[in-house]
Parts: C-alpha cells; structure tokens; sequence
C-alpha cells in the first residue's frame, strides 16, 4: 500500500532489547498482515547496521513513523540518531510521526525524568543537546500511550493498526498519459461498484473487444478508490498468466498482494481455493481480475461473493460478456469507443503531442475514421505518424487500409484464435460478407449455407463482443475487427483471390470471373455493391464447393455452368443479355433462390420442372416481366415466398395455395393481380397482399383456419368489401387500413384476438362497426379516418390495460365510447370528433400519458375520474371548446410537464408547478388574467402567449425565473414590457406592431445580450448604438479576424424573417462555405408572416458552424468571413463580445498592406 515515490508506508524505531520479540515484533505483524509495508531493522537490513546511508534511506522513503518510546529507548544512542533523521526527514517534511509510549509516562520523555533523564546525564556525547530537543518534540506530539494491566496489548496495537491505515494512502497503479473520454465512463463503473455501502460484497464485469480501453477503465476505477479497502490487487493479464505459469501461480500472486506473505506454498488449486476462501472473508479488499478468458479463472480466484469480507468490491475485464453471466455477475459495463472529438485529441498528442499546423487536421481525421474509436488503434496510428510530413503520413494510412497494423491485428485476432472451429467460420462469413444484414436475414443465409442453423454461433460471437446486434436488429461488428476478418482471409492466398474461402470485393470477384481463375477453395461469393463482368461464362466450372452465390450488377453474357453445390442463389438487379440456367445445373441442397429482376428472357417453367425439393425460400421480388406464378406443387419445403411488386403479374397458380410448408406469402404491391387461388396453408405465419390495388377479393380460407398466423396485411386493397370469417387465435398484427370498400370486420371465431397487439383500421371509410372483440394484448389501435364509424368497438369487460396508442381522430359520426380500462395508455387522440361530447368513462388508473390531444371535439368537460390520469406529462386541448379543468383534477395534476390551451377567455386555477412548457395561444388573455397565469405557472421554462389581447407583460414575469424562452407572437395589442425574466435567452415578439420604444429600448440593452446566447425578434426596432459595426442594406455582412472565429452578435433589419423551413445562413471564410443553424423550431411553431420590419438579434456560436472551420483557416493572417443571411435587408450589424474576443483581432475593413489581401477578398 506504499504511496507512490516511497518503498514502505511505516518506519518503526524502537528500542531492540525491549520490545523486539514482544510489542514491536506483535505490530510489525499485525501491519504487514493489514498490507502495511512496514520496516524493521532486523529484516530487511543487514544486521550490525549502524546509522548509515542505507538505515537513512529506508527513513526517507517511508510515508510515516512509528516511534516506540520504551524504558531504555534514550540509552541508545542508535534510537537517539533515527529518531533525529525521522523528525529531519519525515516530521520536518508534513509527513506523521506517531509516537508510542510503551510503559513510560510520556511526562518523563517530555521533562527528561527517570531513565529517560538518566540516560540524558550519563551522554556526554556532542549531540546531547540536540538528543534532548528531541525527545521533548517527539513527547509533544499526538500519539499512543500502553500502561500495563489497562488493556490488552493486542487491544492497543490494534488501535494503533487503525489509526495507521487512515493515515497511509494506498499505492495507485500507473495509467497511460493524457487519458480522454475516460471520465463518464468511469463514473458508470463506479456507481455500479456502490463503494459506500458496506453491508454486502459486489461483482461487476467490464467487457468489450481488444483494444477498447477495458484494462485503462479499470486501472482508473482501481486508482480513484483503493484507499478505501483494508488490501487490494490488482491481477494483470489473468489469461496469459493462467497459460504460461497456471491457476496456482494467480492464487499466489492474490495471497502475496492482499496479505503481504512470502513463500505461499499450495499443492493444489484446490487447496489454494480453500485457502483464499478461508482468509479472503476476513478482510474487506478491492481485487481487480484483467483480461479473464475462461470460467475456470474466476472459480479459482473469485469463485463466489461469499470469499470476501462485507464492503469488498471485485472487477473483471473480458472479452466474453457471456463469462460474466456465466458466473452469476449482475452488474456489467460495456467499455464504449471513443467519440470523434476524443479519437482527435488521443490521436493528435501520440502523434504531436497535440502541437500540430492545421495541415495535419485532415490527415487525423482520416486516422480518427479508419480507427473508428478503437483506443489501441489510434495509440498505434498516432505513434507512426510522429514526425512525419502530411505526404508521408498519408502514405501510412493508405497501407493502414490495405493491410491492418500488426500490432492492432494481433490483439484484436486474440479473441477469434480463442473460438471453437465452427464459431470462427461464422465469425469469418460476417466480418467478410453480411456485415450489416438483418439478424433473421443472416440466420436464414447462414442456416442455408452451413445446413444447420447457426443461432448459437452468432449468440457466442456476440458474448464475446465480435459481432453487435443493433436496436433495429442489425448485424454489424467494429470496422477493425471487420478488418481483422478480412484480413485472415486475404492470408490463405495474398496474391491469389481464387485461392481464397471468401469472395468479397468487387475487384476480386471481377478478377476471378474474368480471368477464370477460380477453384475449390471458394465457398462464398458475396457482392455488396453492383459490378460489371465480361468473361465468357465459363469461370464457375472450378469452383466445385461454391455453396453462396450473392451478386449484383451486369453480365456480358449468361453463365454456361453452376456448380451443384450451390446452396445460395441470389442474383439481384441483374442485367445480361440472355439468362438462362445451366443444363446441367442441378442443385440438390438449394434452399434459397432470388432470381434477377431484369431478365430479357428466362423460362420459370423449366426451372420449376427440376422439382427442387430442398427449396425453402423462393424470391421473385420486383420481377418486371413475370406475369404469372406458374405450378409450385414440386416444391415441398418451400417456406418463404415472395413476389413483391411483379408489377406484371395476373395470376397466381392453384398449387401455391396448397403448399403445406409455405409460412410467409408476399405479395405486396402487385398491381394488376386481381385475385388469388384458394388457401389452405396450414403452416401459414404472415400474409401480406398491401397495396394490390385491383384485388377484388380476399383469397377463400379452406376450412377458415389460420390458426398460426402472426401477421395479416391488406393495407390500400381498395376493392376488398369483405373478409371471409377466420379462426386467428395466433394473429399479433392486423393491417386493414384504407380499405376504402371495406363494409364489415373480418368475423373471428368467438371474437378471439388475444394475442393481438396491432390493429390497423385507419381509413376504412366505409366500415361502420366493429364486432365484440377480446383484446387482452392490444397494444396499439388506431381506429382514425373511418368516417362512417357511428359506435366504438365493445371490449370484452372494457379490457385495454396493455394498450399504450389510441387514435380515434376523424371518427365524424362517433357519439360516445364506452368505459376502458387503459391502464397502459400513452398516446390517446380524439381529435376531429365533432360528434364526440363526452370523454370516456375511464375504469381503474391511468397513468404516464405523455399527450392527449382534443382538437376540435367539442367535449364539455372532463369526468371526475379524469384525475386517474395523472401524473400526465402533456394536455393538448387545442380549440375542443374546452371550459374548465375540474379543481379535483387540477390538484391531482401535480405532475403535468407540457400545458396546451387555445381559444379559451381564462385559465382556472392549477396546482401545476412542474409545469416547464406553457402554450396559452389565442386565449383573448387580460393583462389581469396573464398576471395570475404567471403566478400559477411561476416554473415554467418555456412560455407560449402568441395571439392574445393583454396590453402589459408585468413585472411579475420576474418571478418566472427559470423562463429563457418567451413567445409573443401576434400580440397586436401588447404595448409595454414591464419585466424581464432573469433567464431569457430567445424572445420572439412578432408583429407586436404597439410595442413602444421604450420596451424595445429595455429589450435591446446592452448588459442583457453582452452575456451571450440571445435570440431576439423585435418589430420596427433599429439596431442599438452599443453595436460595433453597421452597414446598408445588403444580401450580406463581411468582417477580417484572426486566428479563431471572434465571438459575435448579429443584427439585422429587414421586412422578411426566417421560417421553419428557412435555409441556415451562409457563414463564408476564405472562399470556404459553413451553413449556421439558429434560432430553436419550436420558436416559430405557428408563425404568422411579418406584417412590418423586423431587428433580429443574435449570436453567432463557432460550435453551430456545420463543418470543420480549422482547415479554412490562415495561420497568423487575416481571414476574410462573409455572412449571407439568406435574405435582403435594410441594415445590418455586428457587435463584439469583449469579454470572450478582442477588438484587435477583428476589422470590418479590408486590413491594408497583409500578405493575403489577395486571399480575403
């Protein structure tokens, strides 16, 4: 536990003959036991030792003393010595002396009385005097004092141990210099730790791939907390030591760490675990276990959280998220890649130590890119490119992007070299081919490929952080791993593409087909992007163990052979001459087949006669000439088959309807096919016919069973009258919407939907009820558009509690809905409902609605359960005629966020206070009811009074003192600013044509806008005298500056204005142009056009300039910056901050006699 710079953190001076076997032998023990370093004179320096440089040094480098101030201490001339050099050394520098009275009063050492003073008498030495201010300073400080039979001795050394432990600061390990973007990441560690609490012991795992950061994070985390542990550890590179020295070795090394041994013997690892579990649990310690990579690590270091003391904390780092859960940790952190801007900064300091010309900038971007937040990678790049021109530094990354570093490729390829064989082949086919896809997409092509699913494989390689899956369920992986990939398969052949497993870049697979040079060896051919070949058909006859052929692109001509082991067909937006399939070509264990959607000339017929039996996914999408599905009875394990958008198609053979594997049927947007044969599909899990337009009907059920579909869609199947009754007890998705002939609900047997989640229905115009359905797991309904609905569905006992969306806006003839239980509910709209009078009874609680919106539905009133909404976050009750919030609402709605009210004369009184966003828009507000509005909404962080009749903004708005954004739009009646917010940041007073000057004058002082971020619109004002620099009327405003981008405001005044859909202004420096974005959107929701001119008033932010404005700039010359405000206007401004830039760094005339006048104008 010594501090850093000292090799022990205890010297003990005592006197030998009285207390070397007894008292200080008994504390030396019970210190080093604690994992206090501590020194004794008789171990680990040579005995005979007099006072010499080396008893001096071992003072000097401890970080405290102990002086045992025994019987016989001062007749020693040895103890009087070190006790000198302590107080020199140790005392005379801040650090602690602690002395120790052992049986001695410390009156007599202070006063020189008893053996003390008579050892003092007897010395006649030169050093006397010395010796005796000694003794009185040392007597004089805080320590310990033992007087026999008062307590037990190991009693009072234990005291002693305590007060040691709080003095010594632990020793912290080095971390790598000019760390970044590391401490976020580190508070999530250690809040996950929850050091503070002491009554139980805690596990948290830290994964992430090679190269992340995990062993710097720990180190971090070990560093900022180790004080707080009676020992620590900290195990490095626990893979690498278990291979090379074996579990036993670890076992020593954590027993040698926490309680200070040398020479642990065990015989076994289990003994060894037997050991560590007995003495672990006696004390609390921090143990960090780097780089683990198997269970059997953690069962014999770590095994359980019951080894350790209460208040211990133990951290794992691993590649293998799955090792964690594995072994019972609950608490994991994923290490997290840098962002750009700390990849920029890591990478610069290895590079310049960040002291670099802005030359350089693009090339550290390049490098921040291609190393896309990988630590490793940019300590790697940045070293390389240290002191090296922008040419040569170039050159080093264009290799970088041939052929990994490898450095880099050794510890990322760590984690596949760790992987079982099959793993490494489905690591290899996605890092090299279906970077990207979908997750069920390349479970289907991956279970194609290998004849065997491969779900487990991807779930190992996503526990060990090669793979990532992401929210929207795609595969994808670190674009170094990818590299990593990539690069082991470049290494079977580096000059020889035919000679490799994997086929991926276009100019290889060009190569190879042109060239004919392809052979056995090829087992996937996969081109992400589309080619062009000329060859002369033949280069496929070699690659006899081809089993994924993914290409697209144009051919000179068709292929003459295929190989039979395909098992992946999937040509997509292929263009050739002629198409035709090989004779020969007869692919026993063909499972997916997409065929091109350009064909001139092809005969699905016989292709079908081959009757491949295999054949589980069958493609046809976006085929422009196919006009009919011909027979598919030969195809027995057909599961998938799609035929998308084959605009041509007008028939769809019997034999599809029979096929009693078939799970998926797509035949999404066909536009010309008008019906479809019978269906009896008994495995049938999605139907999907959206968008056939001309479909007359719904296809015939045989026996009205879909008992295993999941997913039903007839969206804009605009002639669809009716659907046959149907028996949907597996349904979770029903899409109906805008079936515009649609007359009546599909019958369900016994109204059974329970497994339902969606239901589409909006824009059925025609449909006029909905049956008596059992919606137990309806979460979304959207009901909006049917106008000819006249009743809400009844729901079997009300029951919606897991419905979170419901939409009913523009039921025109809807009269009342029946009481719901919507426990659940989050979005609920009932706008344009005008014959919607009451709202709905409400069953049970109803609770977190983040908005309700009302437009134009005359309800009257809300119900008294109307407060088991709350806590509601947002109320839109935009012109619904609404006329007053019930008190017993208003008091429940302590939690109301968001608060929109139109057309009302007044606000009835509120217990909003967490109210932050305020519209209050069209109200014909007084300045007597604005007045209690501010009051009552004193909070608010956004305020919206656009349209109102109220002549005064009061003094009282003060009060609102978390308000920066206030709207007054259209206040035409407005004439006097009484108060402003101390807050506000964005006004816009829009068309407030009776605002005096003296209120604008407020608005425009100097001291409010100086402090910066101001947004300000203001009608007839002229641009204030405080500004720097003005000029005429104009497209555009320029100014010269140096060095950064000045901090500015800008004014302009001009009769147009900016709009929601407004071009950003143009910002251009040096011929190099940056777009701006101000002003907020929500500003101008609902804004009139200006009726008078405007001043516009705002702040021009460096950090809202779109692009990197570094390489525009001049070093050490002036730069030229135009401002093009997007509009003409009559005058413009621009005023300096002086407290963020200097007047001498900015001109608004071209500076005279610079090197770059030329450049700047």
């Amino acid at each position: 536990m010594a501090d850093d710079g000292f090799t022990y953190d205890v010297f003990i001076s005592f006197r030998g003959e009285d207390t070397r076997y007894t008292f200080t032998g008994h504390l030396w023990k019970t210190l080093n036991d604690k994992g206090i370093r501590t020194f004794m004179d008789d171990d680990d320096l040579q005995k005979g030792d007099e006072i010499t440089p080396s008893l001096i040094n071992s003072i000097q480098n401890s970080v405290m003393a102990i002086v045992v101030l025994s019987k016989n201490y001062a007749s020693s001339s040895f103890c009087l010595q070190e006790l000198s050099h302590i107080l020199d050394s140790i005392k005379g520098k801040g650090r602690l002396v602690l002395p120790v009275f052992y049986k001695v009063d410390p009156s007599d050492v202070r006063k020189l009385k008893g053996t003390y003073g008579e050892a003092m008498d007897t010395n006649e030495t030169k050093s006397n005097h010395k010796w005796k201010m000694c003794l009185h300073q040392v007597s004089n400080l805080s320590g310990f004092h033992y007087k026999n039979g008062d307590e037990y001795e190991h009693e009072f050394i234990g005291k002693i141990v305590e007060q040691v432990s709080r003095e010594i600061v632990p020793i912290t390990l080095p971390v790598p210099d000019n760390l970044v973007g590391i401490d976020y990441q580190k508070q999530n560690v250690a809040s996950l730790l929850n050091v503070g609490s002491d009554d139980a012991v805690h596990m948290v795992g830290i994964h992430g791939i090679g190269g992340i950061g995990k062993t710097t994070l720990a180190l971090e985390v070990y560093n900022s907390i180790v004080c707080q542990f009676q020992g620590s550890c900290f195990l490095e590179n626990v893979r690498e030591n278990s291979d090379k020295n074996g579990l036993i070795y670890l076992q020593k090394i954590l027993l040698t760490q926490i309680f200070r041994e040398k020479n642990i013997e065990l015989a076994s690892v289990r003994q060894g675990i037997a050991t560590l579990k007995q003495r672990l649990k006696q004390k609390k310690i921090l143990l960090v276990l780097d780089d683990v990579d198997k269970e059997e690590q953690l069962e014999a270091i770590a095994g359980s959280c019951d080894w350790f003391g209460l208040g211990s904390r133990v951290i794992i780092t691993t590649r293998d998220k799955k090792l964690l859960t594995c072994h019972g940790v609950q608490k994991i952190y994923e290490v997290r890649g840098l962002n750009e801007k700390d990849a920029f900064e890591l990478v610069g300091w290895k590079a310049f130590k960040n002291e670099f010309s802005p030359t350089y900038t693009d090339v550290l971007n390049r490098a921040v890119i291609y190393a896309s937040g990988l630590p490793l990678a940019l300590e790697v790049i940045g070293s390389h490119l240290f002191n090296k021109t922008v040419e040569e530094c170039k050159y080093a990354l264009d290799r970088y992007e041939r052929i990994p570093d490898k450095k880099i490729q050794t510890v990322l390829q760590l984690s596949f070299d760790a992987l079982q064989e099959e793993d490494k082949v489905v690591f290899l086919d996605i890092a090299c081919c279906f970077k990207g896809y979908n997750l069920a997409r390349l479970q289907k092509i991956l279970h194609s490929h290998h004849g065997v699913s491969k779900n487990d494989h991807i779930n190992v390689l996503f526990e060990k952080s090669l793979i990532k899956i992401s929210k929207y369920h795609d595969v994808t992986l670190h674009d170094l791993i990818e590299d990593m990939g990539k690069e082991i398969v470049r290494q079977e052949s580096p000059e020889e593409p035919g000679n490799r497993s994997r086929l991926w870049l276009p100019k290889d697979i060009v190569q190879v087909l042109e060239e004919n040079t392809g052979t056995s060896k090829i087992e996937i051919i996969c081109s992400n992007s589309r080619i062009k070949v000329e060859w002369d058909g033949e280069a496929f006859k070699k690659m006899r163990k081809l089993r994924t052929l993914i290409m697209s692109g144009r051919c000179s001509e068709s292929p003459k052979h295929l190989p039979n082991s395909l098992r992946i067909l999937q040509i997509e937006n292929w263009i050739c001459s002629s198409w035709g399939l090989p004779s020969e070509f007869y692919p026993k264990e063909l499972t997916t087949c997409n065929f091109p959607s350009y064909l001139s000339s092809f005969e699905f017929k016989d292709f079908f006669k081959k009757k491949f039996k295999n054949i589980r996914i069958l493609n046809f999408d976006n085929h422009r000439l196919l006009s009919h599905i011909p027979d598919v009875s030969g195809l027995v394990n057909l599961e998938e088959f799609s035929f998308r958008e084959c605009v041509s198609l007008t028939e769809v053979d019997d034999s599809v309807g029979l096929l009693g594997k078939l799970k998926t049927l797509n035949a999404y947007g066909c536009l010309r096919l008008r019906k479809l044969p019978p269906l009896k599909l008994v495995s049938l899990e999605e139907l999907n016919l959206s968008e056939c337009y001309r479909l007359e009907s719904f296809p015939p059920v045989i026996d009205e069973s879909f008992d295993k579909l999941k997913t039903l869609s007839v969206r804009c199947c605009f002639k669809i009258k009716s659907i046959p009754p149907l028996k949907l007890t597996s349904l979770q998705i029903l899409d109906l919407s805008h079936c515009d002939s649609l007359e009546s609900f599909p019958v369900v047997a016994n109204g059974f939907l329970g497994n339902l989640k969606t239901l589409f229905v909006k824009g059925c115009r025609n449909l006029k009820i909905i049956p008596p359905l059992k919606l137990d797991s309806l979460e979304e309904l959207d009901l909006s558009g049917c106008v000819s609905l006249n009743s809400f569905p009844c729901v079997v006992d009300g029951l919606l509690d897991k419905l979170k969306i419901l939409s009913i806006k523009h039921c025109i003839k809807l009269t009342s809905i029946p009481p719901l239980k919507l426990t659940s509910l989050k979005q609920f709209d009932l706008s344009y409902c005008p014959s919607l009078e009451s709202f709905p009874e409400i069953l049970g609680e109803m609770r977190n609605i983040p908005q309700i919106n009302l437009f134009n539905t005359p309800i009257k009133e809300l119900p008294f359960r109307f407060q088991n909404l709350t806590p509601s976050q947002t109320l839109d009750s935009c012109n619904c005629g609404f006329v007053h919030l019930p008190l017993s609402v208003a008091h429940e709605m302590v939690k109301l966020v968001e608060l929109t009210i139109h057309s009302e004369e007044k606000v009835s009184p509120m217990k909003c206070s967490l109210v932050k966003y305020l519209c209050l828009r069209n109200m014909k507000l007084s300045d007597e009811s604005l007045s209690i509005c501010l009051i009552l909404f004193a909070n608010v962080k956004e305020l919206h009074l656009n349209e109102n009749q109220f002549t005064v903004l009061p003094k009282c708005i003060e009060k609102c003192k978390f308000l920066w954004r206030l709207v007054l739009d259209n206040c035409e009646e407005l004439q006097e600013i009484k108060g402003i917010p101390p807050s506000l940041k964005t006004l816009s007073a829009l068309n407030c044509k009776s605002l005096t000057s003296s209120s604008k004058s407020k608005l425009l002082n100097q001291e409010l806008h100086e402090a910066g971020n101001t947004w300000f619109r203001l009608p007839r004002a002229k641009i204030p005298d405080w500004f720097d620099h003005q000029c005429l009327a104009g497209l555009s405003i320029s100014f010269w500056f140096r060095n950064k981008f000045p901090a500015i405001a800008l004014c302009v005044v001009s009769p147009l204005t900016w709009y929601d859909h407004r071009p950003p202004i143009k910002v251009i420096i040096n011929g190099n142009t940056f777009f701006y974005k101000h002003g907020e959107d929500r500003t101008n929701r609902n804004m009139a056009r200006p009726k008078v001119y405007h001043l516009h008033l705002f702040h021009m932010k460096m950090e809202k300039l779109k692009g990197n404005m570094d390489k525009a700039l001049l070093e050490n010359k002036w730069n030229h910056a135009e401002v093009d405000f997007g509009f003409p206007f009559h005058y413009s401004g621009i005023h300096v901050l002086k407290e963020k830039s200097e007047m001498e760094v900015i001109r608004f005339t071209n500076p005279e006699n610079d090197d770059n006048i030329e450049l700047t104008l």
